[in-house]
């Protein structure tokens, strides 16, 4: 089994992600960096959050372009390694999760996105799975609207918990 920092190593960058879709997939992530960047859409409250990140992390992320998910949590996890230089991300195939990240993170299955966020030294202190909280919890009436890309800034909130947390700031 492969480690945290091996996985990492192997995984490929956003664009070299995104590059792997179809037009429609590909269009979709792009819509979703087009509506991170209106204003208004992330809130300062967030952007604080981000900023007052202090240490290094690694998101690695196992993803499928075919999976609307993903074009838009794992977009939304490359605004936020854009935004915050000590946040990088690599992302692996759900295959590769299936035989390396697994049992590991104690899943039944790979549901994708799935994200183990790690600290400086590739150790475990997170993870996000799928969908936002938010909308786990609001279920089926919340879909359409989360589709429609207005639950961005709620991964966002999930991912700098986690990130707080390992900070002894939550």
């Amino acid at each position: 089994m492969a480690s945290y920092e091996e996985l990492f190593a192997i995984g490929e960058r956003f664009e070299a992600f995104i590059a792997h879709g179809l037009p429609d997939e590909i269009a979709g992530a792009r819509t979703i960096q087009a509506r991170l960047a209106e204003p208004g859409v992330i809130g300062d409250t967030t952007r604080q959050r981000i900023g007052r990140i202090e240490r290094r992390y690694h998101l690695l992320v196992a993803g499928e372009m075919w999976c609307p998910d993903c074009q838009i949590n794992v977009t939304v996890l490359d605004y936020l390694q854009r935004t915050q230089p000590r946040i990088d991300m690599a992302i692996i195939t759900k295959g590769r999760a299936e035989d390396d990240l697994r049992e590991r993170l104690e899943l039944e299955r790979i549901p994708i996105p799935v994200v183990a966020v790690l600290d400086e030294r590739f150790q475990l202190v997170g993870r996000f799975i799928e969908r936002p909280q938010v909308v786990v919890a609001g279920g089926d009436a919340l879909k359409p609207d989360y589709r429609a890309g207005l639950y961005l800034e709620s991964t966002l909130t999930d991912l700098l918990d986690i990130l707080e947390a390992a900070e002894g700031r939550a």
